[in-house]
């Protein structure tokens, strides 16, 4: 029954998982993202170890810039499954993994491809170009994968479930999140059984690798960072609160102009957000002070 639930749901909403229209302080670049189309607006932010480059994914496709001339190359990128392809890019979750290698799941572009809606777990050894799925074709549909501990994490829309492979993503173990889409979730990087996860309206905690689930606070559209002992957390209303004790307690500390969508950290610092329309912007102090790295409108 749960199963049916989610999957009327998603298909009345699309891969929902963000708020409504964008906040900020400006006038928000429809380059990269098309804020008419339904959210989530961003699906992904990465950087590819291989030369450093933002791996951008949104409601348009697939994006690699250039953090130091903003120059923004569109990844065009097809899968291939059961003898099959089809271009993939739009509403796309990626995991960087290694140099040129990325995680990742989400929807065949083409809807006469032949190709089931949801594409489960794939793998890229070519940076994007080319897309082979590993697991749950057909299956999953996965928001967002943390590769962590020498294990796979990843949210399962269609299940509503977080999953945990221990194989390379070949097998997961099915974890029963609470009620509602999770939008957001991270690991502690100092126990792998200890994670947070983030509804559309609640914060929830696990300490026994997501068996059970406890709320801790209630915020809007809550994205999340972990990285060097400290939480970062972002309210839809771009608010930024961080906490040192796990996620229990949170001081707000800073703002970002716009929605925060997706979050990434390189080790203690920096930590990387991008806002709703593909802004990205870093702190290089926790979370204090954040300055804008790249600006859509402004790319060439």
């Amino acid at each position: 029954m749960r199963r049916a639930l989610l999957l009327i749901g998603l298909s009345a909403a699309g891969c929902a998982g963000g708020g409504g229209a964008p906040e900020g302080d400006g006038k928000l670049s429809s380059r990269l993202v098309d804020p008419a189309k339904r959210p989530p607006l961003v699906n992904a932010l990465d950087i590819d170890p291989a030369d450093g480059d933002f791996l951008l994914t949104t409601n348009r496709g697939s994006y690699r810039i250039d953090p130091k001339t903003k120059q923004v190359t569109s990844v065009r990128g097809e899968v291939r499954a059961d003898g099959r392809r089809s271009p993939v890019g739009t509403f796309l979750e990626l995991d960087a993994v290694g140099p040129g290698r990325l995680l990742g799941s989400g929807h065949p572009d083409r809807a006469d491809a032949g190709l089931p809606a949801y594409l489960g777990l794939m793998r890229s050894d070519d940076a994007g170009r080319t897309w082979r799925v590993l697991s749950r074709l057909g299956e999953a549909d996965l928001h967002k994968i943390v590769a962590q501990h020498g294990r796979l994490y990843a949210f399962d829309a269609v299940l509503g479930a977080i999953l945990i492979s221990a194989d390379g993503g070949r097998s997961f173990t099915e974890r029963f999140t609470p009620q509602g889409l999770v939008i957001d979730f991270v690991v502690d990087p100092e126990d792998p059984r200890y994670l947070l996860a983030a509804t559309e309206d609640q914060l929830y905690r696990s300490d026994d690798e997501a068996t059970t689930w406890r709320g801790v606070a209630v915020g809007a559209g809550i994205r999340l960072a972990w990285a060097g002992g400290t939480v970062l957390r972002a309210d839809s209303d771009g608010t930024i609160q961080r906490s040192t004790d796990r996620g229990q307690t949170f001081a707000r500390i800073g703002r970002v102009p716009g929605e925060p969508y997706k979050f990434e950290s390189l080790d203690a610092r920096p930590h990387y957000l991008a806002l709703s329309d593909g802004t990205i912007t870093e702190t290089k102090d926790a979370g204090e002070t954040w300055k804008t790295v790249f600006d859509p409108a402004d790319a060439s």
